[in-house]
């Protein structure tokens, strides 16, 4: 369930020979990572489950656990809770680390402990990180947030030897759990705005493909404003609009008014039944992860086996919803703009 970070890659040609070339040398912030010793070993290329784990995957899976042991402190400085869920709680339980042939890592957090997050995050990450979201970046697309070690690859020497010689972009997805209206028919009717709005996001911000005409679109945009009780500033980024609008709709409720919690657009759309009753996320449970520990939700027995069926606990190599490995799109560009390809 991650969502490529490609198109936030600025200029990637231009910024891959700058940094082969001159080497800029960048500072980090003192005292923000994690100390984790990961042993030389762990780098070379194994068969796990059956399925060979490239040396360049190693190396990837090192900076994620960087990355989770770097927002594990920011959420125990803060008192923010999170889980590993998805592929990476399916990971945690069952192989005490990674899914063999999965590649990112996928966390969530309540709403409010979401909303604490990506407002301290970007003062307490170490220098060069960002998150990702839709109030601070006008064309981020997704209903999550995104932390990241940068915006491009980079060679530099520095960097390279902070991030265990993965000179390509990793990223930790973070969804946000919302609360649901305390009766079916409350909920149908929030699910039924929050899809219309997320879709007329989606036709906006794909026009090419739309089948809308401009002036359906706009007629769109306009029921939305009066079913809303919105304006919308038709000077700005529209799709943002709709982005910030849906997620205001996606987080009406509270958690003393529901009984059931899910990730809402997903809820709202591809996965109506993605339900869970709030109780198996009323607390967590700390489980080793490769060299860290991972907190996963207490009903995480339940929550893997409606996610991935009651055979959950049996590994069966099945495909994500991303390209494997989401860095190889990123090679190639560099490739490309190395003239080898």
């Amino acid at each position: 369930m991650s969502v490529p970070f490609l198109n936030q890659l600025c200029n990637i040609g231009e910024v891959v020979m700058t940094r082969i070339y001159t080497m800029t040398h960048k500072k980090y912030k003192e005292g923000c990572y994690m100390d984790i010793k990961i042993p030389e070993g762990f780098f070379k290329g194994e068969i796990r489950e059956g399925f060979y784990v490239e040396s360049m995957m190693k190396k990837n899976w090192a900076c994620m656990i960087k990355m989770l042991a770097e927002v594990d402190r920011i959420c125990k400085k803060h008192n923010i809770q999170y889980f590993a869920d998805w592929g990476t709680l399916l990971g945690t339980v069952r192989h005490h680390g990674f899914v063999p042939w999965d590649d990112d890592v996928d966390i969530t957090m309540k709403r409010p402990d979401f909303n604490k997050f990506c407002l301290v995050a970007p003062k307490e990450l170490p220098e060069g990180w960002e998150i990702v979201n839709i109030h601070n970046d006008v064309n981020w697309r997704h209903m999550l947030a995104h932390v990241v070690t940068g915006r491009s690859v980079n060679y530099d020497p520095e960097h390279l030897k902070e991030f265990y010689g993965f000179p390509y972009v990793p990223g930790i997805d973070i969804f946000p759990l919302d609360y649901l209206a305390p009766t079916e028919e409350e909920d149908a009717d929030v699910c039924k705005l929050v899809n219309i709005v997320g879709v007329t996001a989606a036709s906006y911000d794909n026009s090419e493909n739309s089948e809308d005409s401009e002036e359906e679109k706009m007629a769109t945009i306009k029921a939305i404003e009066e079913m809303c009780g919105v304006k919308f500033d038709y000077s700005k980024d529209i799709v943002n609009q709709l982005l910030r609008l849906q997620e205001r709709l996606s987080m009406m409720y509270s958690e003393e008014e529901a009984t059931k919690i899910a990730l809402m657009p997903d809820h709202a759309g591809p996965r109506p039944t993605d339900v869970y009753p709030k109780e198996y996320y009323a607390g967590t449970i700390e489980m080793p992860f490769e060299y860290i520990t991972l907190p996963v939700p207490v009903g995480y027995e339940n929550i893997l086996a409606q996610k991935y069926g009651p055979n959950w606990r049996t590994p069966y190599l099945g495909g994500g919803s991303h390209d494997y490995p989401y860095y190889k799109k990123q090679q190639k560009i560099v490739w490309e703009a190395l003239g080898v390809l």
